[in-house]
């Protein structure tokens, strides 16, 4: 006959694990806080029973098991797209009445050292961009175990984890579909580097979609690089520099970018939107702004807000009661014509 456990021995993740819910969940259940009796709360109990964990216990955990610390993991803050996607979490945050902790982790060697600290912090969520390695993805799936885990923004690295996001396909889909009815016929591509999660999978949806429609492009007309006003004016004066024949359209990491393009169009003579026209990859005050005798840009607008929230109601809900199955939500993301590639009359 075996002996139960002693309640020295017994954890809250022990009877968590045993009735396969979060720790809060129980917590929440044997102290009760949660009122509801259903199946839930009687598997929690039953576990509790099995491994004769006290109430107490319990009670004493939901005082310290919460710390009302969101953790946000991206891989850099260089590029506008995560910067824009941690201001938007923040707010987010701030208005759920919890706190962020940010890691930033250019590799993955360094994500997983973030990873790894903010979980000694007993954070109660991470909401992670992850990078592209079995070793991270294997690493959060551990993780989520015992704290609710949501990736977040390009695509889901790790199927068995929550994933809020937007598609990278839409997103160079809507770009394609726009410049071909604005009369454009081929395209050069300023993006940001594909050593990085989003670099490499906008990059790879541009390659895809632009075949689709029918959008020439060539070898000398793509470029990667850091962004920014000088870049954009040295890879398209370089562009235009290598022949009479130059691209209908150029889509732009971000407005900074699209302003040295645009500088180099002035430069050599040529019109936008008549003879190039200009898309950024992620919408800003910049490029809504049509001062400084500048056309205002075409841009994806991106909901970040909306991302962050969604991301927030999946920690909340794997706190109340720890999902069987991921879910995975897209969030569609707009395009905002503007001055920059009017369609030709």
């Amino acid at each position: 006959m075996s002996q139960r456990s002693s309640s020295s021995e017994a954890s809250i993740s022990n009877v968590a694990a045993l009735a396969g819910v979060s720790t809060a969940t129980v917590s929440r259940v044997l102290s009760g806080r949660r009122k509801k009796d259903d199946e839930l709360s009687r598997k929690v109990k039953s576990a509790a029973e099995r491994l004769n964990y006290s109430v107490n216990y319990a009670a004493s955990a939901l005082r310290s098991d919460v710390t009302n610390i969101i953790a946000v993991v991206v891989p850099d803050l260089s590029t506008s797209m995560y910067s824009g996607l941690v201001q938007a979490t923040e707010a987010v945050i701030n208005d759920k009445g919890k706190q962020l902790v940010l890691g930033v982790g250019e590799s993955a060697h360094e994500q997983r050292q973030r990873l790894h600290d903010v979980v000694s912090r007993h954070v109660d969520g991470i909401l992670i961009v992850p990078h592209e390695t079995e070793s991270v993805a294997g690493l959060l799936e551990e993780i989520a175990e015992h704290t609710p885990v949501v990736q977040m923004f390009a695509q889901s690295y790790s199927n068995h984890l929550d994933w809020v996001g937007t598609s990278n396909s839409l997103i160079m889909q809507m770009i394609a579909e726009h410049l071909n009815a604005a009369g454009a016929h081929s395209v050069a591509y300023l993006g940001n580097s594909t050593d990085s999660v989003d670099g490499m999978g906008l990059f790879t949806a541009f390659h895809m979609q632009m075949t689709l429609s029918g959008l020439s492009t060539r070898t000398e007309w793509i470029r990667f690089g850091a962004g920014g006003m000088d870049y954009g004016f040295q890879e398209a004066s370089r562009i235009f520099s290598q022949g009479d024949q130059f691209p209908e359209s150029v889509i732009c990491s971000d407005g900074m970018t699209a302003l040295g393009v645009l500088a180099a169009c002035r430069s050599s003579g040529i019109a936008v939107p008549e003879q190039i026209k200009l898309v950024v990859l992620q919408d800003s005050e910049l490029c809504a702004e049509s001062g400084l005798s500048k056309p205002s840009f075409t841009a994806v607008d991106i909901p970040w807000r909306d991302i962050a929230r969604h991301s927030m109601d999946l920690i909340t809900k794997e706190h109340e009661s720890k999902a069987w199955l991921p879910t995975h939500l897209e969030v569609e993301p707009r395009l905002i014509i503007r001055e920059s590639s009017l369609i030709a009359s």
